[in-house]
């Protein structure tokens, strides 16, 4: 299989889409760098090494699942995304998962992250991972947010994760400890805090960079920053 594959995925692609969502579209490319998404008028393109793809499949992903279950192909000649759904293997269990996204929620809902977008973007994404994670215990991945709120049983979740952009701290640590208590009342019983911190730090990858996220936001608010336009 040669050549790059355009694939739609997202709510588009399911078709639950609000007013104002972004087309996503996912760019599948020969190499082995992974890059980073660029938008622009409300079109988000995501870059991936196939390989990447592929083997983040075999591995069972909850992403490797939303693309190529949930994916439409606009240019697949080969179809690239028949062989993603082939090569996938859905894992026994997602706890790991549900508790990473736990630990990450709890650390970025014990402070108000202010105008920190990189942290807000975090929260929801560890949010949305509770949430599918825990999906996967009653059949396949959900990723609908109105089917992620009846699973969790919390009012609002689905308007919360619809207006993520502008969902004020109060509203995302009430409803956020909700699913929490919900779905991972095992994370509330762990210490927070620094020891939160520390025990993220240690575990690498992205529960080590959700507490870099989160000190440099809180930097800033410290010193302050001088941006220069």
């Amino acid at each position: 299989m040669i050549g790059p594959v355009l694939l739609l995925y997202g709510s588009k692609a399911r078709g639950d889409a609000r007013p104002g969502s972004d087309i996503d579209l996912l760019l599948a490319l020969e190499g082995e760098d992974l890059q980073p998404p660029t938008t622009t008028h409300g079109v988000s393109l995501h870059r991936y090494p196939k390989g990447w793809l592929e083997k983040s499949a075999r591995a069972g992903t909850l992403f490797s699942y939303h693309v190529a279950f949930e994916g439409i192909a606009l240019d697949d000649p080969d179809g690239f995304i028949a062989h993603l759904r082939g090569l996938f293997q859905l894992k026994a269990s997602y706890h790991d998962e549900r508790a990473l996204g736990a630990r990450v929620m709890r650390l970025l809902l014990e402070n108000d992250w202010g105008p920190n977008l990189a942290a807000r973007q975090r929260f929801f994404w560890a949010l949305r991972t509770v949430l599918i994670a825990a999906s996967t215990r009653i059949g396949s991945p959900i990723f609908a947010a109105p089917a992620l709120e009846r699973l969790a049983g919390v009012e609002g979740v689905a308007a919360l994760i619809d207006d993520r952009e502008k969902a004020g701290f109060e509203t995302c640590q009430r409803l956020g400890l909700q699913v929490l208590s919900t779905l991972s009342p095992e994370n509330l019983a762990e210490p927070g805090g620094q020891m939160l911190r520390d025990r993220l730090m240690a575990e690498g990858g992205i529960a080590r960079d959700s507490v870099r996220i989160l000190e440099e936001g809180e930097a800033i608010a410290d010193i302050g920053l001088a941006i220069y336009l």
